[in-house]
């Protein structure tokens, strides 16, 4: 069917269905209204993305269907829907999308944008407290947190993988002996009067690198959720949360804990912790214990959304007293709360240190993890960084017996997505243990390799504006990245999703290279990296979006386009290694096509009118300037000629 047919099909449509169509506009309006009161995100999410096809152009369905997407954490969905308010005329009814707007791109990590928002949020005349505090703050927070997002790494992280994680969230890592302990919220309760059934949580443990199982023996219940597990310093209580549901979605929770029997398992009754700490109508939630030394007491660390805080979630401790079920009266720990949420405390008892996660204090975006030392008083929340925090949600810090390794849990690019079309969901658990000293490189000045610097920028270069313009269009990737050591040819990343990680380690690739280089080449060799950076990898994400949108127009013209991929990788590993690694990286492109603007692309894929076709290539076309050596890591790596060597380019388009 022609453009202009299938044009006409579809007025004749609406003329007919009218009537129709507006009951069903409204009554999905209305229903995503009842979710949003129910806190039911994901079901709100649908409702209004139905009513949008009615009425696409509506803005207070369109501002409704962003503040759910932001709230579920489709922040792709939010970005496009807040962009389409700010651009209706209407846009003055709604004074807080610049807000939010700029909230969201904090959140995924681009900061220069959050700024933008932040300033035009603060350039209106209709702003108000507490959200034109928070954008003045914004500002300057945008700079530090792209600071902190830069710095190098001090540890290396790694997704725990499907024995672990699942589609859902999964939270709240500890280890014991050798055993981790942790909850999935993926169980269906058992008696429930709602439609579709509402899930719980359960605690489950992993041995051995094994799958994880549910704790057994009754532990978990069947209608309620179990959660946060967490042991006595003596090891005979066990400490836990029980919630249930108040209504569609929220929770309550409560602590209570078990104790040892005579035969050396967990008691069957759990007791509820006094009316102090598990406040009425109130929640109570994510025990933690410690000892600590300037007190020379066992302390009680929780969650509680009691009254009279700063506001949000605080951060409570109580002592533990001898006796059952003895504790002092609870206090807020008012030197770290914030009036945002502050959460999931743990209490390393070796150093004395609290480590908690905040929306508040200097972050990256959305909850960062914090640690204050405890001496006589607490110190100032320190943000542990990258690569421990990121742009999204970085919770539950825990760290394993006697080892700087632990775990934590995030909703970060690369976890497990629940709603996979909204990209939207969840959390999963996440490993970090130190990076391994690298022994120092001998000094032998005349072996070192200077870089050679990236030609200057032209200034003022014109933006492209036909597809050909951008050719040979330059995309670049960290080492054996996506999908580190395997020989698999597909992944599941989009481009998109490795470029944030890669431009976030330029700190990283700055000190590895310039290491060993004298004073006088220092300078140089920063210069050159940032080049690289800045004028390679950077441009090549921009020029990416660009080519997209205007091959938009061309398919949304009528016209077919073929386009044509070419993979590259630096020369560390055997050629039938690079040749896999180098179609995971156009497989990444190709992802990035299939989910742009969630699938727009997707239809002319399907019709055959973009083709995406490729030419992969290994080390074969690799430059024989670039070392080769698997122990010489600054030069086969770290210099930025090798890491031009890293990359899928664009090459052809017809």
């Amino acid at each position: 069917m022609n453009i202009p047919s299938r044009i006409l099909l579809l007025v004749l449509v609406w003329v007919i269905a009218s009537p129709l169509g507006a009951q069903s506009f409204k009554a999905y309006v209305r229903a995503g209204e009842e979710a949003v009161q129910r806190k039911d995100y994901n079901a709100a999410l649908q409702y209004f993305a139905n009513a949008l096809e009615f009425q696409p152009d509506n803005p207070d369905v369109a501002y409704q269907y962003a503040e759910v997407a932001r709230r579920f954490y489709a922040y792709e969905i939010a970005e496009t829907y807040y962009l389409k308010v700010l651009d209706n005329p209407k846009r003055d009814f709604f004074p807080l999308a610049a807000f939010w707007l700029a909230q969201v791109y904090k959140s995924m990590g681009q900061y220069d944008k959050a700024k933008a928002y932040f300033q035009m949020y603060l350039a209106q005349k209709n702003t108000a407290e507490p959200y034109r505090e928070q954008a003045r703050e914004g500002i300057p927070g945008c700079d530090r947190a792209r600071e902190m997002a830069s710095s190098p790494a001090s540890a290396q992280v790694e997704h725990l993988g499907k024995k672990v994680n699942t589609d859902y969230s999964e939270f709240a890592p500890l280890v014991r002996g050798d055993t981790l302990f942790y909850t999935s919220f993926r169980y269906e309760k058992q008696k429930d009067d709602y439609q579709p059934t509402r899930l719980i949580s359960k605690v489950l443990y992993q041995k051995g690198g094994g799958r994880g199982r549910t704790l057994g023996r009754g532990f978990n219940d069947d209608n309620l959720h179990t959660a946060h597990l967490a042991f006595s310093l003596d090891g005979s209580r066990i400490y836990f949360t029980r919630c249930d549901y108040v209504n569609a979605s929220e929770i309550r929770c409560a602590i209570y804990y078990r104790t040892l029997d005579r035969h050396g398992r967990w008691s069957s009754r759990a007791i509820r912790l006094p009316d102090g700490i598990n406040q009425a109508g109130y929640t109570a939630t994510q025990p933690c214990i410690g000892y600590d030394s300037s007190l020379q007491a066992e302390l009680l660390f929780f969650t509680s959304d009691a009254p009279g805080g700063p506001g949000g979630l605080d951060i409570w401790w109580a002592r533990v007293e001898v006796g059952e079920n003895k504790f002092s009266a609870p206090s807020r720990l008012e030197a770290l709360n914030t009036p945002f949420d502050d959460i999931t405390p743990y209490f390393h008892t070796p150093s004395q240190t609290l480590y908690f996660s905040s929306e508040g204090h200097d972050n990256l975006g959305g909850f960062d993890i914090f640690r204050s030392h405890h001496k006589e008083g607490w110190g100032k929340a320190e943000n542990l960084g990258a690569p421990f925090n990121s742009s999204y949600n970085d919770i539950y810090y825990s760290l394993e017996p006697n080892s700087d390794s632990g775990y934590f849990s995030s909703n970060r690019p690369g976890s497990y997505y629940l709603d996979d079309a909204n990209k939207a969901c969840c959390n999963d658990l996440y490993h970090f243990s130190p990076i391994p000293e690298e022994p120092p490189a001998p000094e032998i000045p005349e072996l070192v390799q200077e870089p050679t610097p990236a030609p200057p920028a032209p200034q003022d270069t014109p933006v492209p504006t036909k597809l050909e313009d951008f050719l040979p269009l330059a995309l670049y990737f960290d080492n054996d990245e996506p999908d580190r050591r395997t020989r698999r040819e597909t992944t599941r990343k989009t481009y998109l999703e490795t470029y944030d990680k890669y431009y976030a380690r330029q700190n990283d690739y700055r000190q590895a290279f310039t290491a060993p280089l004298s004073e006088e080449n220092k300078a140089e060799g920063e210069t050159a990296v940032e080049a690289f950076f800045e004028e390679d990898v950077r441009k090549g994400h921009d020029h990416l979006l660009l080519f997209s949108n205007i091959l938009l127009k061309r398919l949304q013209s009528g016209e077919k386009v073929e386009i044509f991929l070419k993979g590259y990788t630096s020369p560390r590993a055997k050629s039938d290694y690079n040749l896999a690694l180098s179609q995971r990286r156009i497989s990444s492109v190709r992802n990035h096509f299939q989910s742009y603007q969630d699938g727009v692309f997707q239809p002319y894929l399907d019709s055959g009118r973009l083709k995406i076709s490729e030419r992969p290539f290994g080390e074969a076309e690799a430059s024989r300037t670039v070392s080769d050596a698997l122990d010489d890591q600054r030069n086969s790596i770290y210099h930025p000629d090798a890491a031009r060597e890293r990359r899928v380019e664009i090459v052809e388009v017809r």
